[in-house]
């Protein structure tokens, strides 16, 4: 029951997305509907509202019945003291019982401990298919949604909002991409975004001479999911006392792999398939051919981290354009901002020594340094690589988000080990769209390094 309401919901919401995007590229063309277009809408609309009403039919029903599953089951009491007395806990409660070996990193905020517990019995239900685990889980509404018809060995469990939420949090604070770009939702596997690039012109005109015809132009934003997987391996000994440490690990191990990999896409990209097709900011930049206008070249030997001056940070932020400026950041990596920020920091003169010893703040001219280990990161001579990157990265590229993320587990692969391998799994897909042409620069300029 519970994997066909699963299946309903993700149709119910397929729905509602495809009537919004019909909505948002009339909106994005200035007009109303088209008739075929109002037509279409007004049938999602209705089938969205009669399967709505099917899934709280079903959901009420498999409430009752979960009802009746709880109240027939048999517990064995347990012994005074003993861990299992804190097995079951009402939401909302602080987790008796059960130790942390360290302090979590994946979880955070108040209710942090009762949710990598949820998230940890979920883990426990579906990767060690343990009955204790599974019978919590349905005591306290933590969900097993199969993303495919079939098992866990076919398509996989989505992962429960809690364990979710701490993956994502965890990836926009490792990834730099996805914290900083926009973000859209993909409604489908394949999505067009219609994107303005010009809009009409006024002309002086005299008394007998017509007005010049100009027009509003549009280009497309393509964003196609690729499937993005990791791979891990853990323990099949499990003590019922580790579940918040199992969470709190799987989640920071995901988290970083996925977000590690975004970052390597959207600023290093080549298009190749290590990268699923993606093309990166960097390598696009390095066509200074094609996109000579958001290139900013440093002067003459200047092709160090070390050898970069004030003249030329300032001459990447005049190229800029103004309507970039207010969200404007700095990127690179640690190497160049010790060697370059940091110097030319202290190098101006008038920081007292407490400023010295407690570091030098993440500004530089009044804007913000973000730092990515995807940027370049030599000491040696970098000669026409893009060095830095300057700009507002949520108007130069979209990162568009398919759907969440899904886990599955295979028990037999590193079974000499007494292992398990647990298998990640997202979709995305990066667009690098608005950084100019030959001549005009766009929302981002890149500072390359002299040739």
């Amino acid at each position: 029951m519970r994997e066909q309401i699963d299946q309903l919901k993700e149709k119910w919401t397929a729905l509602s997305k495809g009537a919004d995007e019909i909505v948002r590229n009339a909106d994005a063309e200035g007009r109303a509907m088209s008739e075929d277009e109002a037509n279409r809408f007004n049938a999602l609309m209705e089938r969205h509202k009669v399967l709505g009403a099917d899934i709280e039919r079903r959901e009420a029903l498999l409430a009752a019945q979960q009802a009746e599953t709880v109240s027939e089951r048999k517990t064995t009491p347990a012994s005074p003291g003993s861990q299992a007395t804190s097995l079951i806990v009402p939401a909302g409660t602080r987790i008796e019982g059960y130790r942390r070996r360290k302090r979590m990193r994946a979880f955070i905020g108040e209710r942090a401990e009762e949710h990598a517990y949820r998230s940890g019995m979920f883990l426990r239900a579906t990767l060690l298919d343990d009955k204790k685990a599974r019978n919590w889980c349905q005591d306290h509404g933590v969900e097993f949604r199969v993303q495919t018809e079939g098992v866990n060995t076919k398509g996989g469990f989505l992962v429960p909002d809690e364990f979710e939420r701490a993956v994502i949090n965890l990836r926009e604070d490792y990834g730099v991409f996805r914290r900083e770009c926009k973000v859209y939702p993909m409604s489908s596997d394949h999505v067009i975004i219609p994107r303005r690039t010009d809009g009409p012109s006024a002309s002086f005109v005299g008394e007998t001479t017509a007005i010049t015809e100009s027009e509003k132009t549009w280009d497309q934003v393509t964003l196609t999911a690729k499937k993005l997987g990791a791979l891990t391996r853990m323990s099949s000994d499990l003590a019922e006392d580790a579940v918040i440490d199992l969470a709190d690990d799987l989640a920071d191990e995901m988290a970083y792999a996925f977000a590690a990999k975004e970052d390597a896409c959207g600023f290093n990209g080549t298009g190749a398939a290590a990268y699923g097709g993606m093309t990166g900011i960097l390598v696009k930049l390095f066509d200074t051919t094609t996109y000579a206008g958001s290139v900013y070249t440093a002067f003459t030997n200047h092709d160090q981290f070390s050898e970069y001056d004030a003249a030329d940070l300032a001459g990447t932020m005049g190229k800029l354009p103004a309507y970039a400026l207010p969200g404007a950041k700095w990127f690179c990596s640690q190497v160049a901002y010790s060697l370059v920020f940091e110097r030319l920091s202290v190098g101006y003169g008038g920081a007292t020594m407490r400023e010295v010893e407690g570091g030098i703040k993440p500004f530089y001219m009044g804007y913000p340094i973000v730092i990515s280990q995807s940027m370049p990161t030599s000491t040696a001579d970098i000669s026409g690589y893009i060095a830095l990157l300057f700009g507002d990265l949520s108007q130069a590229a979209t990162l568009g988000d398919r759907r969440g993320i899904t886990i599955k587990v295979d028990d037999s692969r590193y079974l000499e080990y007494d292992q398990i391998a647990v298998r990640a799994t997202q979709r995305f897909d990066i667009n690098v769209h608005n950084i100019g042409n030959a001549t005009t620069a766009g929302s981002i300029i890149g500072l390359e390094a002299e040739t």
